[in-house]
């Protein structure tokens, strides 16, 4: 189900009736009616692939307690290889095989033998990446003694289902999240308003922003042989833009709708385009899985502790990892790579001593610009289509900008909307907590605020025309 589709407008109303008339009392009750809404939301999509969820659930539920309980290290750490095995297996199935079986294939064609196994027809489940890292969180922390494990079943399905965040994250932690399913959640009119604030300010960014650059994008990318110069520069820009405000938008309406049950889910962006190096972005950009792998992947190979050699080595797994995650396509692997030789190369001469501002606009400007090249490999379809995205960039241009499904006014409708989100955000940055700053105003200057914003969203939204598909970005994934 899509937070962008008339199913949710309809679904998400009544589920939160319920919940508050209903289930705010009974915590069991609760955690039961939030597993069962948070399926019917998963399985919305298709119902069959609610059984890996289930699965994933009941072996870490039952690994997390016997790596706590266990008195010999071996026997901890049989549990966590089930764990891995299990959650990783479906992961690398679902996602990889397809993958590695032809990397196998093309492997051998190179070195001049020519078979054809058959390809299976496997559907990737939405959301499995996602969930997937959740629950493996549970057992690291356990084994690692950073966390008890729950005995309350119903809690920990509810952790590992939470519909909120199923799908696209952020990726929460047991020790962040699981603890909240423990206790009986009361209605808090700020936790109201905020809520639907960050859900109004996500499907302002996805629908009116986000869909509008997408249709331009996509005009671009879809015969990128043809396209050369400003058109292709904008659609590079366009896409390093689109795909923030569209992943950023799921976050700010899972955090909202979260926030309208009664719970906190983790900030998962802070204003990446003004990251001061590659590091700093890492830590402003889809911030709940950069953490995740810091954690489990840097932090044990080693950290920042060792030699500058293992260092590098430490970076590179991650990044190259990370970009694995995100997609079974080399494309993805080159994307990630790029990104490791970024921070390695010029994060010593980026991170330094407090800048002046035009330090920090230069540094801005470097790092996202950066960011945006590399994300080439992110869109294009296939590694030839990024190679030759890259050869046309600087050829004189064919078309006009006009020709890639924005008009002369869309495209200055776009240009507005772009220039009101990025004041937005310098005074986000400049004024970290903006709700309580908004939240003192004069009720008619909020109630304005709210009526513009909705009126912005049903007014100006992008609902069809030339839009060919308005699931979110991260969804693939």
């Amino acid at each position: 189900m899509l937070f962008n589709s008339l199913d949710f407008g309809i679904f998400f109303p009544i589920v939160f009736i319920l919940y508050w008339i209903f289930f705010r009392k009974n915590i069991t009750a609760r955690n039961i009616y939030l597993i069962a809404v948070s399926y019917i939301f998963y399985g919305w999509w298709d119902w069959r692939f609610l059984s890996l969820i289930i699965i994933s659930s009941t072996v870490d539920f039952i690994a997390g307690g016997q790596i706590f309980k266990a008195t010999e290290q071996r026997t901890r750490k049989t549990w966590l290889i089930i764990s891995l095995v299990v959650n990783l297996g479906f992961l690398g199935f679902f996602k990889y095989f397809n993958f590695f079986a032809d990397s196998f294939v093309d492997a051998f064609k190179i070195l001049g033998a020519d078979f054809k196994p058959s390809r299976l027809n496997i559907i990737l489940p939405v959301g499995i990446s996602f969930y997937t890292f959740q629950t493996l969180s549970y057992t690291l922390d356990i084994y690692y003694k950073k966390l008890e494990p729950t005995r309350d079943v119903f809690s920990f399905f509810a952790f590992v289902s939470f519909f909120p965040q199923l799908v696209a994250g952020p990726i929460e932690r047991a020790r962040h999240l699981l603890p909240q399913f423990y206790s009986e959640r009361t209605i808090d009119y700020n936790m109201l308003r905020s809520g639907m604030i960050m859900m109004g300010w996500g499907f302002f960014k996805k629908i009116i922003i986000a869909d509008r650059l997408a249709i331009f994008v996509d005009g671009v990318y879809g015969d990128v042989g043809a396209v050369s110069g400003l058109p292709l520069i904008l659609g590079v820009v366009f896409f390093g833009i689109q795909l923030y405000l569209d992943f950023s938008a799921y976050s700010d309406i899972a955090i909202g709708t979260a926030r309208m049950l009664g719970f906190e889910l983790s900030e998962n962006f802070r204003r990446p385009y003004f990251a001061s190096s590659f590091s700093d972005f890492w830590k402003r950009w889809h911030i709940s899985l950069s953490s995740w792998f810091r954690d489990y992947v840097f932090i044990p190979l080693g950290g920042s502790r060792v030699k500058k050699a293992k260092i590098i080595r430490n970076i590179a797994v991650v990044f190259l990892l990370s970009g694995l995650w995100h997609g079974a396509s080399w494309n993805f692997v080159i994307w990630g790579a790029i990104n490791g030789l970024f921070l390695i190369l010029f994060d010593s001469f980026l991170d330094r001593e407090e800048k002046k501002l035009p330090g920090k606009i230069f540094s801005a400007l470097f790092v996202t610009a950066c960011w945006m090249i590399s994300l080439i490999f992110f869109r294009a379809q296939t590694f030839g289509d990024a190679i030759t995205v890259y050869t046309h960039l600087f050829q004189s241009a064919g078309h006009l900008v006009t020709e890639f499904g924005l008009g002369a006014m869309e495209l200055k409708m776009t240009y507005f909307l772009l220039l009101f989100f990025f004041i937005v955000e310098i005074f986000l940055e400049s004024r970290d907590n903006l709700y309580e700053w908004f939240s003192r105003r004069h009720f008619l200057i909020r109630w304005t605020v709210y009526l513009a914003l909705t009126a912005s969203i049903i007014m100006l939204g992008s609902y069809g025309v030339g839009l060919n598909d308005t699931n979110f970005i991260y969804f693939q994934f």
